[in-house]
Parts: C-alpha cells; structure tokens; sequence
C-alpha cells in the first residue's frame, strides 16, 4: 500500500499497521509542511479503507475553502454532521477536511460535537499545515500522524515525473525546503535568480547595513510579491540558515547557495548566530502571519521593524 508515494515511511509503517490490525481512530490530523504528500496519503488511506478508489465513492467526501473564499464555514461542518448520520455503502464513510487550519473558531466548535460523539463508521482526516491553529479540545481527540519534510532525492524524482528536466529539478529541490509543491512551483518560474537577488538586497540593507531608511520602505519593494511573498521569505530563511551553518564552521559544499557563498560570508560575519537564530524566528511568526491572511504591509513591516531591533 502506498507505493506510488514517495517518501514518508514512518506514516506508511504507522497506516499500514492501523489497517492490517483493523484499529481505526475515527480522527486524525495529518500535520507537517506543505506539499509532502498528506492529501495524497489521506486519499490513497481512504481507498484503503472503503475498498475502491476513494474518488470513485459516494463515502468518500472531500472538504476545503470554497472557491474565493479563504476559510472554511460552520455550514460546510454542519453539512458533514448531517451527512455523518447516513450510513456508508462501505465499512466506512471517510471526511478529509483539507486545510483544516482554514477552519474558522464557529466551524471547529460544530466538528467538535461530532468529535465527542463519533458513530461506528465515521471517519474524519484533518490535514493541516499548522496543526496548533485547531483547537486543543479538538486536537486531543485525534490521532496526530505527523509528515516530515520531503528528502532532495524524492522531490527530484517527483518534479522529474512531472516533466521538469533534470538540471532545472536539482537546482529547484534545493530550495524546496522539502515541500515538492515549492519544488514545482520554483520550477516553473522562470524569475528565480531575480527573486534571489531581491533577497540578497534585502539582506544586504536589512541585516548587514541596518539601514533603518530603508527598512521603512520594505513593504513598497515586496508589493511585486504581495500574492507570494511567503516564497521571499522561504528564501530568506534558507540564506539565514547557511550562515548560521557557516558560523558554526560547517563543510562550504552542505551551504544551499553555495553559489552565493560571499553574501552568506558577509552576512555570517556581519552578526552573531545568536542574532541569525532570532531572525529566523521573526521570519516563522511572519510565515505564520501571512498564513492567517494578516494585513500583508503591517506584516512586513512589523517583520523589518522587529528585524532591525535585533541586528541594530
């Protein structure tokens, strides 16, 4: 089971031992970063569980965002209870919610009544990418299988299966930060150098000449980015961490931008690591931010501002 999945075998071991013992929960979370095949886990789970390809069910329903909108309603959960009181065709009736974290408070406390109650046969798969966005009384009554990023191997032989190139993949699993839906998408775009100097010039600004003018006008130079500007700060993530490498003496050859090892020595020596891992911090809370769709200029702002307080 689960061969066409590459990766994640922890999950598989973990899910194949649920179904040949046949002790099912009635509800999981499947954690762990984007694109690293939690969806396609869940689906292949669900065949598993119902006997047929999960898409061709009737007790197979898939939940998410509707189209336009960015959160998930309390009459889309209220739907799932209704429907939860059929009885399946099959053994079960599986509900994947898919960016469960889209949930809104209203939504997660009508999932929670048919948590307390569950039926015989009900089945319901939160996946999420940010798990602690669900309420604990929701997350103590799951099952947490957690998904681990994606190695470069496996994000390389996916994009390759897709139809990217070779070259084109190596270079794109590098900076995919083991998501392949990252992978993909720097694949198809045909601006990353562009993107990386933007990066470097925010780096240089930011972090080595802690120029405070220019800080204030960050947000006028990320509007090109506004609708994907969590990639801006994948990258700056990923030249953070090959310097806190590099400060700590680690071999040039395991540094990602290894073709960009002067900016990364000169924005080691330019502050402590003690002040790398802070920034790295600020960049996770603005991650986060940005993904609970928070006001996109205050966010960045607020990330230079806080930024700036730490290197100044």
């Amino acid at each position: 089971m689960f061969e066409d999945i590459l990766g994640q075998d922890s999950v598989k071991k973990k899910l194949n031992r649920a179904i040949e013992s046949k002790k099912i929960t009635n509800a999981y979370i499947f954690s762990g970063p984007e694109g690293v095949g939690k969806k396609m886990m869940a689906e292949d789970f669900a065949s598993n569980l119902i006997g047929i390809d999960a898409n061709n069910s009737p007790d197979y329903i898939l939940i998410d965002a509707k189209k336009g909108e960015n959160s998930i309603k309390i009459d889309q959960i209220r739907k799932l209870n209704t429907s939860m009181s059929l009885k399946p065709y099959s053994d079960y009736k599986i509900y994947i919610i898919n960016n469960a974290e889209k949930m809104t408070t209203q939504a997660q406390n009508a999932l929670l009544k048919t948590l307390e109650e569950p039926s015989s046969y009900g089945i319901i798969i939160l996946i999420s990418k940010n798990e602690e966005s669900l309420l604990q009384t929701i997350r103590s009554r799951c099952t947490e299988v957690k998904f681990s990023p994606l190695n470069r191997n496996d994000i390389k032989k996916i994009l390759i299966n897709e139809g990217v190139d070779e070259d084109t993949a190596s270079i794109s699993s590098i900076f995919s930060r083991g998501s392949a839906a990252i992978a993909l998408d720097i694949s198809a775009n045909q601006n990353l150098s562009d993107l990386r100097k933007k990066v470097e010039s925010f780096i240089e600004y930011m972090i080595i000449e802690k120029n405070k003018f220019e800080i204030t006008r960050i947000s006028e130079y990320m509007k090109e980015y506004s609708n994907d500007v969590q990639r801006v700060t994948e990258l700056l993530k990923i030249y953070i961490r090959d310097a806190i490498l590099y400060r700590e003496g680690v071999a040039s050859e395991l540094l990602i931008n290894i073709d960009r090892i002067k900016i990364i020595r000169k924005l080691a020596l330019s502050v402590s690591v003690a002040q790398l891992g802070k920034i790295m911090s600020i960049l996770e809370e603005t991650d986060k931010k940005l993904a609970a769709n928070c006001n996109f200029n205050t966010t960045i702002q607020t990330m230079a501002l806080n930024i700036y307080e730490v290197v100044k």
